[in-house]
This record gives structure tokens, sequence and C-alpha cells, in this order.
């Protein structure tokens, strides 16, 4: 049996659970580089100092995460307590329901990183760690069947599998030409000083939770009073200000119990089902299919009282009862109800349903977006993603109590707008947002600082940093083919250019990043797929992998790409 030589770029999450999955493999004859940018594993960008302060907390518990070497709650509990002291945990009254500082969680993936390294080494796997090592490009090397990875200073050659792990990407854009505007909180610093004037916030995600975090840590003090916090501006910021457009004016969801913590598609479509619908629809997964059959036939059995009322809704009726429902209340005020809900369900250890399964809805769509049709793929984006996106979201209870002390101490103001709400940058320290209000007329803010905190964004092919490998290999955009030309053409003569006409003289719809398979491979011009090369770099796949979910994300993909990998290679699972 020849052996495998993996190449890790990126050692962050994705690299973290690829390794575990090779271990629990417990196949030998493997050799994995890992080579990481910064000057340590596991943390990738949202848990170091790229990504975090020591104000930022996770919005994951242990009990959710699935247990790499060993659970966050047993860790914890091995640390040391002056340690957990510089980030306010008391190991004795900690709990695996409890979330914790981001640096301290990124402390505990290096850690992990660490001990599965050392048990690799224990059972014969050979790992060789790259820290400080950016990748510049991957090359074939010269035997024309492997890989060779070109660093700065060096070039290694000789590997046979790729597994592209770069994780988030921040480029700067109009905030590399003009002063006060950001985009992104990241890293955070950027943001931790004092600004006293009002500061626009695009978007109300858990990304906008972390601008937040940062702005009135730098420019305030929370002062807890029995239940209550208030907020106090600093003295000398008296203007300070934050103003946050968010869409349809929804505020994430409040963290609320979970009766089983983990990610499961239990009780889901499996995929031989999918597979059958799927010849059955002409080749297409019908988004009206997984709705139906993972949410609403699962919601019968779990909330009979809300399937009734949404029994004989389709998609859209539901998400315009859902977003008008939650629009009666002042997204503030439906915050302080639903923190009220989250906190019972945690107290009297109930799930509510129908947020459970919005969430499992959004996950199993990830594996068949790729096959939806043109015209399912655009329902998905402009009538269900906007309702999911918030309601997956589940931002932490302190950071909703630092939202409502925020907002009623008059610093924290939440402006509803509408999709087509844009910034227009006039100069240095001169934007303008431009909106429609809940009345449909059109206003103008203008602020001096401008953040975007629309989460992170799909990269371009323009984007993807190794340039030697797109040249060698024809990889395509991900596209969907629509299923009547009819609707092509009709959304060709409104001016959409994404369009594209193919060889078989459909029409398809081009999206953002490459097409993948169901293994997370290329897939090139000439229909064949990079058989050695993995992707999990999450900003180039979106097209076809439209739910970023962290470490639900990292625990199944990796067990997917590490089958295939054994698969390919008739690795002896059982040696």
């Amino acid at each position: 049996m020849k052996e495998i030589k993996i190449a890790l770029i990126g050692g962050g999450p994705s690299a973290l659970f690829i390794l575990k999955k090779l271990i629990d493999a417990n196949t030998h004859k493997l050799t994995v580089d890992i080579f990481e940018s910064r000057e340590s594993l596991g943390k990738g960008m949202p848990y170091s100092s790229q990504g975090a302060l020591q104000d930022h907390v996770t919005n994951i518990s242990s009990d959710e995460l699935s247990v790499i070497f060993e659970t966050l709650e047993e860790w914890i509990h091995l640390q040391q307590q002056e340690m957990l002291d510089t980030f306010n945990i008391d190991k004795a009254t900690f709990n695996k329901k409890q979330v914790i500082p981001r640096l301290l969680f990124g402390i505990f993936l290096e850690n992990q990183f660490n001990k599965l390294i050392v048990k690799a080494n224990d059972i014969g796997l050979v790992i060789n760690v790259h820290l400080n090592s950016t990748v510049v490009d991957i090359l074939p090397s010269e035997d024309g069947v492997t890989n060779s990875i070109l660093l700065k200073d060096k070039t290694i050659e000789g590997f046979n599998t790729l597994i592209i792990c770069t994780g988030h990407r921040w480029p700067e854009k109009s905030g590399a030409y003009f002063h006060g505007y950001f985009d992104a909180p990241y890293p955070p610093h950027k943001l931790n000083k004092e600004f006293n004037h009002a500061i626009a916030l695009k978007g109300s995600s858990l990304t906008a939770i972390d601008a937040i975090r940062t702005l009135s840590h730098a420019n305030g003090t929370f002062i807890k009073n029995n239940r209550s916090l208030r907020f106090v501006k600093h003295q000398s910021v008296p203007n300070f200000k934050m103003v946050m457009f968010s869409l349809n004016g929804l505020l994430p969801n409040v963290r609320f119990h979970l009766d089983d913590p983990h990610v499961s598609s239990d009780g889901m479509l499996s995929d031989e089902r999918i597979a059958v619908h799927k010849i059955q629809n002409g080749g297409f997964v019908s988004l009206d299919y997984l709705f139906e059959q993972n949410f609403k036939s699962v919601l019968k059995e779990c909330d009979a009282d809300i399937y009734r009322t949404i029994a004989h809704k389709n998609l859209e009726e539901f998400v315009d009862w859902m977003l008008e429902s939650r629009k009666k209340f002042e997204p503030f005020t439906l915050l302080k109800i639903e923190y009220i809900q989250a906190e019972q369900s945690i107290k009297c250890e109930q799930t509510i349903q129908w947020k459970k399964l919005l969430a499992l809805l959004s996950y199993t769509i990830n594996q068949p977006a790729k096959y939806f049709s043109a015209e399912d793929t655009i329902r998905l984006h402009k009538v269900l993603q906007p309702l999911i996106a918030p309601i997956i979201a589940n931002a932490p209870q302190s950071s909703v109590e630092q939202l409502i002390a925020l907002h009623e101490s008059g610093v924290l103001e939440i402006v509803p707008v509408d999709i087509n709400s844009n910034i227009i940058i006039e100069n240095h320290h001169q934007f303008s947002y431009v909106y429609d209000n809940i009345d449909h007329q059109q206003n103008t803010q203008t602020f001096k600082t401008f953040v975007d905190c629309t989460g992170q964004q799909p990269c371009s092919a323009e984007e993807f940093p190794f340039k030697r490998y797109l040249q060698e290999n024809n990889i395509i955009p991900a596209r969907v083919k629509f299923r009547d030309n009819k609707n092509a053409l009709a959304l060709m003569s409104q001016g959409n250019n994404d369009l594209y006409l193919g060889d078989d003289t459909n029409y398809y719809l081009t999206l953002q990043g490459f097409a993948i398979n169901d293994f997370y491979q290329f897939v090139y011009a000439d229909k064949r797929v990079s058989e050695r090369c993995f992707i999990m770099a999450v900003p180039f796949i979106s097209g076809f992998n439209p739910d970023y979910s962290g470490f639900d994300f990292c625990d199944q993909v990796s067990s997917i790409i590490v089958d295939k990998i054994c698969h390919d290679n008739s690795l002896d699972l059982s040696a």
C-alpha cells in the first residue's frame, strides 16, 4: 500500500477536525503536514487576537461541541484557577452549558490540537507542523502526480492529498482607501478606541454583536446591580452612539435549551430518500420538498400547536407569517420577550422546537443545495435565508443583556431597512446610509464612521490565494440550472448578469465561489474533479454551501473528506 502524504493548508478548527477524523480512522502510512500562517494551531481567526478581545464570548458550550480529545468542561476543570481568573471563570461552578471567552476557547483548541498530535504520533502517524508558514501557492510536482507547497522561503514536494482549510477571510476593500470605513470589525483592536460620535453598523448578526462589544468596552462601562445591567459612557465621549441597520429590523435569536445539543439529521430525510426524490424530480432537489419533509413533517411530531398554524402554508406564506408576527413588536421589545422565553426554556429544560428545526433545516440544505434549480436557489437566498439567518445566530445571554442595557441607555439604536439599503462613500469620514423605512419613505443618515457587520462574505475567484493552482486547473464557478429557460430570460431582461448559457442550451445561474462535488472536491470544466484536492474554506464554496455553520460544518465535512480519502486509497480502517 502506498504512503499517503497529506497537506493541511491552514491549522484552525477545520484542520483540527480533519486530524481527529484521521486518528479515528485508525489507519497507518499517513504523513500529515500542517501549514499555519500564525504562531499557534487550533485557534483560527475567531478564537485568536485576530477575531476577539477579552470581552468576546463563544456562542457554543461544552455540551454542543463534539469531543475532540476531551470535553471543554473536563479541560476547564483541569486548569489552574489562577489562569482561569484572568477570564473570570470559576471552575468550581463551571458547567457544560456555560459559554466562555473566545480567547480562552482558543487556548482550549490549541491544547486539543497538540494532544491530538501526540496521540497521532503514538499510533504511527507522522505529523509535521509548520507554524508562521504562509502558503504562497500550490504547484504541480515534477513527477506529474503529486503537488508541491510553495512557502515564502522554500518548497515542500510530494503531497498526493491537499485539504484547503484557510478559514475566514476579511479583505480590506473600501476600508483601505477611506478613513473611518471598516469592511469588518476584525481584527477588533482597530475599533478598540473612543469615538465621540455616532457609528453606523450594517447588519445585526453575531458579527455586529462583536463590534458592539468592542466599541462599548472602549467607550463606557457596564454596571451590574442585582440582576439589572446598565451602561455608562465615558465622560470623554458624551456623543458616543451606535446605530444598527438591520434587515427587517431583526435581531439574533437568544440561546435556548436543546434536548440534544449536537446537530443531528436524525428524523430528517436520508441521503437515499433525497437521491430517489432527485431522480423523480428531473435531477433537481426541491426546496419545497425539504421544507415539507425536514421542517413541517418533523414539527408535526414535536409541536402540534405550531404545526396546526402553519400546516397549509407554503414556504413563502410561512416566511411572510413569521416575519410579520415578529415585526409586530419593536425589535428590542421582541428581544426582551425572547430573552425571557429562552430563560424559561433553560430553566425547564424544554427546547423551542420550531427554532431548533429551522436551524436543522438550514443545516440539512447544505449538502443538496448544489442540486437546487436556479429558481429554488433564488428563493432560498431571497425568501428563506433572511428569516433563518437571525434564528440560527444564537446570541449568548450575556451579549443580549448588554444589547438591552445599551439600548435602554440610549447608546444603541436599531433601524429596520430593506434589502435595497446601501452606503454611499463620499469622502474620508463622510458616509451616507440610504434606506427605505417601514413606510417605504427614503431616508438618509450621515456618519463619520461605518462598520460592515454583515458577517463573512463570499470570496471571488480573484481573491483565491493560490493563483498557480487556478492556472493549472480549469475550476468552474458554482452554477445551478434553471428548470425553465423562460425564467432565465425574464431575469436577463431585468439586467441580471449572473446567467450562463451552457453547451446543453440550458441557462444556469452563476453563484458565489467554486463548484464542488459532494466530497468537497473542485469540479473542472471537463466534468472531472480534483481527486487529490479538497476544500473546506467556506468563503470560496458558499454558492454550493450556503450555511456557515461553524463547528457543525467542521465536524460533518471532515468526516466526509476523511472517509473519501480512506476509500480512494483503499486504506484498511481496521489496521
